[in-house]
């Protein structure tokens, strides 16, 4: 039985990736399909810290912001604003904005850091303790559902990986506009060919 025209003309897409560790048997199917289920994962979580800050009156990120303030912070090191910038991966600027926002409503305040008359330290108020500790009720059957599937082995091993990728996204944005510097990939061969 001949073939039709659409299997003969099907032709083999370039792969996304080039390293050997992302192929399986030359093909970059099962990555493909790493990335988008990570996608969908992420997708949920968002939504899920979104709902949580919205059961207090914030946003997700906002929530996200509060609740490291409380975890950092009970550590009883000082929290400053850069160390609460690096443990999220966000700029130190945005996180002062937001900081900022949960000051004005109330829950963290910022005090003089004594070593350091430059600083700030950064703690959060009895009401937002208040709050974060009524959250839990939602917060705690949220999180066990979510991460279900995962044994104890399962989130080591998770817990590993996303440590070590959650430091990639940056460079990979940097390369990106390196690669393509206005936008655009038409004009990523033009910027990389080498000049007479």
């Amino acid at each position: 039985m001949p073939q039709s025209k659409n299997a003969t003309s099907r032709r083999q897409l370039p792969l996304t990736a080039s390293r050997a560790a992302l192929l399986v048997n030359g093909s970059d199917l099962e990555f493909r399909e790493l990335v988008h289920d990570m996608l969908a994962f992420a997708a949920a979580i968002q939504e899920v810290r979104n709902r949580l800050g919205g059961l207090i009156g914030l946003s997700g990120t906002q929530y996200t912001i509060l609740t490291s303030i409380a975890r950092l912070g009970s550590r009883g090191t000082g929290l400053g604003v850069a160390t609460l910038a690096d443990h999220l991966h966000l700029s130190g600027a945005f996180v002062t904005i937001e900081v900022n926002k949960l000051v004005t409503a109330g829950l963290v305040t910022k005090t003089t850091n004594p070593d350091d008359r430059r600083r700030v330290v950064l703690a959060v108020t009895p009401e937002a303790e208040r709050h974060l500790a009524e959250l839990t009720r939602v917060q705690v059957p949220a999180n066990d559902t979510l991460f279900e599937p995962l044994t104890t082995a399962d989130f080591k091993a998770m817990r590993a990986i996303i440590a070590k990728l959650a430091g990639t996204g940056e460079r990979t944005l940097k390369l990106i506009d390196y690669l393509a510097p206005d936008g655009k990939v038409t004009t990523s061969a033009e910027h990389l060919a080498p000049r007479a």
